[in-house]
């Protein structure tokens, strides 16, 4: 069975930024698309609660169509490193582009965060 939650698209908070969660059986993906900066932040900690509550056995991350992301951003992909790993959920990143994968290798995150190359 699969379950999709998106976003409203009316939502002010969300202007320039689609947040897509997806679940199949015991995997649940959580798909952004566009800008993630400071206005989406709530939004983006509103679908990692609501995922990390339904407890999947495994959470992607995917940041693929993402053409920007602001240290807000990062912050929330740390948070749902944090709490994923405390509940022992297995989680797997999917890079967003290069201007996107710059920001984490410059704050040094690429090699210690579960980047994978396939969902």
């Amino acid at each position: 069975m699969t379950v999709s939650i998106q976003t409203d698209p009316c939502d002010p908070l969300l202007v320039g930024l689609r947040i897509a969660v997806n679940e199949q059986a015991s995997s649940t993906t959580i798909r952004l698309d566009g800008e993630w900066d400071l206005a989406a932040r709530e939004a983006a900690r509103r679908a990692v609660r609501h995922t990390l509550s339904r407890r999947p056995a495994r959470v992607v991350l995917d940041l693929s169509g993402l053409t920007f992301i602001d240290s807000s951003g990062i912050h929330v992909v740390i948070e749902l490193v944090k709490r994923a790993a405390r509940l022992k959920i297995e989680l797997a990143i999917i890079p967003g582009s290069a201007a996107v994968q710059r920001i984490f290798d410059v704050c040094a995150l690429t090699a210690r965060l579960p980047f994978t190359s396939h969902g």
